[in-house]
């Protein structure tokens, strides 16, 4: 699939636009720099607040996510289902031809990242984004069973920030070079 920066006519059900050429500058510029705010915060905060690390690490990502569909692909998604449809822009995407086949070199390269990077291949950066959406969930919301084991620890948004969000922010940004 070649980008033409167009939508695909057959698929009249996807759930983005293509990015006004007037907003462009200002919605790329307010992507970048929320992504790079959030991954700041998501660091600092592992030993004092991991449950904020978390939820900050996982914005990055889904602002990481909207500023290459920006980037790449000329798409921007808006509310409603906003995170969903960030993983479903990814997915759809993620199909270009050339970018499947720089995904696939960036994939060899830091395989160590991800325990089944290989194997994903271009699942990769979905499925990455969707576990740090199911992560942000259990630490941003209440559950019944919510008891001193379920609580976030330092170790677990260490992790989460180690083998979840790094990985993919090095493989997004990797794309988009």
């Amino acid at each position: 699939m070649e980008n033409t920066g167009e939508l695909p006519k057959e698929n009249a059900e996807l759930r983005w636009t293509d990015l006004p050429a007037t907003e462009k500058g200002g919605y790329i510029s307010f992507h970048r720099n929320a992504f790079e705010e959030d991954l700041k915060h998501a660091e600092k905060n592992v030993l004092e607040f991991p449950r904020w690390s978390i939820i900050s690490g996982y914005y990055c990502m889904h602002e990481l996510t909207k500023l290459f569909l920006a980037e790449k692909f000329n798409a921007k998604l808006a509310s409603p289902e906003l995170h969903a449809k960030a993983i479903e822009a990814l997915e759809h995407f993620i199909r270009d031809d050339a970018l499947k086949r720089k995904l696939l070199v960036l994939l060899k390269e830091a395989k160590n990242i991800y325990y089944s990077s290989e194997r994903l291949k271009e699942k990769i950066l979905p499925t990455l984004l969707r576990r740090g959406k199911q992560e942000r969930g259990k630490a941003q919301y209440y559950s019944e069973d919510y008891s001193q084991k379920a609580k976030v620890s330092s170790q677990k948004a260490s992790y989460f920030l180690e083998t979840i969000v790094k990985p993919y922010v090095e493989l997004v940004r990797g794309l988009m070079e």
